[in-house]
């Protein structure tokens, strides 16, 4: 290439690096003459309230945020929109204290305000000038888990506890006119099919059920089912006559009944008809009745769906 083109372009290449110095240049200078004058603006700072007494809650009706009106030069401005400034005001400071309500009192001129907001421009305005705090009775509780549940097993399955939540409560903390109202908390459904295996899982706490203000703890139960196989078994079981005035003598026909229920492989061999008790009651008998009704009133725990073959026997009073 020869020298004279070389010259041209290179001198090209320095003309566009000055011009875009200078743009540069009188650009950030223009910046910095805008950002040097002072603007009015209006902003919205969050409130934080500090040494809430132990046993108290915070109540949503108190002051939250204040508006106001501020007056300073734009760098100042830009850094107050940049980080979000947040007043605290300790509840040992309340210039008032009556019946859980704590009133603090702001003052533009104040410049204890200036140094809560860090901002060393004007305050021109306030939305208000004395700020509320709210505080409930903060109530603890127990209260049982219940899950709504629809469990099918499998045929030929079943289970001797079922369903086992753990813990089968929790804690409940709020306000104390909101705890008060609530007795149980609720779990998410729990619907299983044709389970032949043992079930192990975590449920949720129905939350969406709760007012807004009440905390639980924990916020997740483990649900346990121990499945096994199952098969039928029957006993016959002599019947019990209570309640039979002195001196009266009761036949029953017949003296004992057969009950059937379902129970698993593991216990079918421990299950005896000494574990039952059926009972039949004579004070409930009307006087035209010859029939005494049948109450099973004792059975083993690791039994299920026991039928009575027979619900009434029939009777005859010997005097």
């Amino acid at each position: 290439m020869p020298n004279r083109i070389k010259n041209k372009f290179s001198l090209k290449r320095n003309n566009v690096k000055t011009f875009l110095f200078f743009l540069l240049f009188t650009s950030l200078l223009w910046l910095f003459v805008q950002f040097s004058k002072n603007y009015t603006q209006e902003v919205e700072v969050a409130i934080r309230y500090t040494n809430i007494p132990k046993g108290k809650i915070f109540n949503n009706e108190s002051d939250q945020t204040l508006r106001m009106l501020l007056n300073g030069n734009g760098f100042r401005l830009m850094s107050h929109n940049w980080e979000k400034r947040m007043l605290e005001f300790d509840v040992t400071e309340a210039v008032l204290n009556t019946e859980n309500q704590y009133y603090f009192y702001v003052n533009k001129e104040s410049s204890i305000l200036k140094k809560k907001l860090d901002f060393k421009g004007r305050i021109l305005s306030l939305q208000k000038d004395t700020l509320r705090l709210k505080l409930d009775l903060n109530l603890e509780k127990k209260i049982p888990v219940v899950i709504k549940q629809e469990i099918q097993y499998a045929i030929g399955y079943g289970s001797d506890k079922g369903l086992v939540i753990s813990p089968d409560s929790i804690l409940i903390s709020g306000p104390s006119q909101v705890i008060d109202t609530i007795s149980d908390i609720r779990t998410e459904n729990l619907k299983l099919e044709g389970l032949n295996v043992n079930y192990d899982s975590e449920l949720n706490i129905n939350i969406e059920e709760l007012p807004v203000t009440a905390k639980v703890v924990p916020s997740k139960v483990k649900a346990n089912i121990l499945v096994s196989k199952f098969t039928e078994g029957n006993q016959r079981i002599p019947i019990t006559i209570n309640n039979v005035p002195e001196g009266v003598e009761i036949k029953i026909f017949p003296k004992e009944i057969s009950i059937v229920y379902r129970v698993g492989l593991d216990k079918y061999n421990e299950i005896s008809p000494r574990d039952f008790m059926i009972v039949a009651d004579y004070a409930k008998v009307s006087e035209e009745s010859s029939f005494l009704t049948l109450e099973l009133v004792d059975q083993p725990k690791s039994i299920h769906d026991v039928r009575l073959q027979v619900k009434q026997v029939q009777f005859v009073v010997l005097k």
